[in-house]
């Protein structure tokens, strides 16, 4: 897993083209030196059945001292009962891939641990949930962390765009336990078919990673219009859209972990901006309540991240690369 700690940093701004950016040339580079690649992993042996899953349990002791929420601690123990991944190998396009446990569960985004601090934000303000409770989750990259949520009885969903995911998971939507998993692909909410199959009464909806200001409205011209995310809606619809998707008292979560922001003159880094893409008001019109906007989470951030080994030999150094803001909202 020493790689994928490694792997973990150099993807925290990682999205598609048609999700609004790819990898910059810097990153590509960071990303192909620390084994991974565009669309999967190149390793020379695949991860043994079990052992990415067993690796993940030792980080829940590593990580459960800086976690405060009770339900947030019940979730994590559940990487323990993520299945077993045979390798495997699949076809997209013209490229084949190996498919084996680190990739399945972590390869791309990194351990489904670095979704503790942003659910623990959300059991602060009151998410506990009971079985049968929805998760929404936009910008998913993988399905860890999803299943974790299905095997403690929630109903989660996940959308992406990533066209590696729907062959790599096909077939993994439907019941887990007495929860359930699904997964869509496609651009959400622009096309009415993925707001039809994700539905409404959901108690959560999360971001992390994904609705960064420097992806949907950035400060400065970004290097190409890959660079940011074209919701396909205006921010009003968008936001409108997630409140009606919202139970009364749900929540909505954005969590960014960015690098350090460019000088100047220096070129535009857009996944570096991690402030939220919306205005007060414009949440405010939407139906929320704004719990906390804009909150920088820096000290959080790198003690998660040292914890899950970000800053290993040839990783990052913490105080200086790693950066985080939140928002939390309450559909009133």
């Amino acid at each position: 897993m020493k790689k994928l700690a490694v792997m973990e940093y150099f993807a925290l701004g990682l999205r598609l083209e048609n999700l609004g950016c790819i990898l910059s040339r810097a990153m590509l580079g960071f990303a192909i030196f620390s084994g991974s690649c565009l669309y999967g992993q190149e390793v020379a042996e695949p991860a043994v059945p079990g052992s990415v899953v067993a690796e993940l349990q030792q980080e829940i002791e590593k990580v459960r001292p800086v976690v405060q929420g009770t339900w947030t601690k019940s979730w994590m123990d559940e990487v323990g009962r993520l299945g077993k991944v045979e390798p495997k190998k699949i076809k997209l396009g013209e490229r084949e891939i190996l498919v084996d446990e680190s990739l399945f569960y972590s390869g791309r985004y990194g351990s489904p641990l670095t979704y503790a601090r942003a659910l623990d934000l959300a059991e602060k303000h009151g998410f506990a949930p009971s079985k049968g409770a929805k998760v929404f989750d936009f910008g998913y990259g993988s399905i860890g962390h999803l299943r974790m949520f299905a095997q403690m009885g929630l109903n989660a969903t996940g959308v992406d765009v990533e066209p590696l995911l729907p062959v790599m998971y096909e077939g993994c939507s439907g019941p887990l336990g007495e929860g359930s998993v699904q997964l869509l692909n496609g651009r959400f909410p622009a096309e009415e078919k993925l707001v039809e199959a994700a539905g409404d009464g959901y108690d959560l909806f999360l971001s992390k990673n994904t609705l960064k200001r420097g992806y949907i409205h950035p400060s400065r011209e970004p290097a190409s219009p890959r660079h940011i995310i074209q919701l396909g809606v205006t921010d009003e619809k968008y936001l409108e859209r997630v409140a009606s998707m919202l139970k009364p008292g749900g929540l909505f979560v954005i969590y960014n972990f960015c690098p350090p922001k460019a000088a100047m003159d220096k070129p535009y880094i857009p996944w570096a901006e991690g402030e939220c893409p919306f205005t007060r008001e414009e949440l405010a019109n939407a139906g929320f309540e704004v719990l906390e906007y804009d909150v920088v989470d820096d000290k959080e951030a790198r003690e998660l991240g040292h914890r899950l080994g970000w800053d290993a030999p040839g990783g990052m150094k913490l105080e200086t690369d790693l950066f985080a803001w939140y928002t939390v909202a309450r559909k009133k």
